[in-house]
């Protein structure tokens, strides 16, 4: 039977100033809904514009915020990994550098920004903001 907690991930570390600069990259942000007064293009141009998400925008994946995890903890990173050998994979990479982890599940990621609908998905990489460290489970 499959464990729940060890579900497949995609494992990015980056290295933010602040928990609330870590969440404003981790997810997704809303503008606040204009009154009600606002005329319909306005209203157009807010639904347009929203949510901005700048993970989103570094990776180029369709993702489901449902399934994206920021956190600072490197040991709570590694109990969700299963395998004793992909454990010490991680523990032998010099982390100490990077403030925050950021799990986007297997299941988050809904297609390719940059590729037709039709070509395979490729393997997320490295950014200006993040580092991906592997997957795992």
């Amino acid at each position: 039977m499959d464990d729940p907690r060890y579900y497949p991930f995609h494992l990015f570390a980056a290295t933010f100033q602040s928990e609330d600069q870590a969440r404003q990259f981790a997810f997704e942000q809303w503008q606040p809904e204009p009154p009600e007064d606002a005329s319909p293009a306005q209203y157009t141009a807010w639904e347009n514009n929203n949510p901005s998400w700048l993970l989103v925008q570094e990776l180029e994946f369709f993702l489901d915020s449902d399934f994206v995890e920021l956190d600072e903890s490197l040991a709570y990173v590694q109990s969700l990994v299963a395998s004793e050998a992909q454990k010490a994979l991680l523990c032998s990479r010099s982390l100490e550098a990077f403030s925050h982890f950021i799990i986007v599940g297997d299941n988050a990621i809904n297609g390719d920004r940059r590729a037709p609908d039709h070509a395979p998905l490729r393997q997320p990489q490295s950014t200006t903001t993040l580092t991906y460290l592997g997957h795992f489970n």
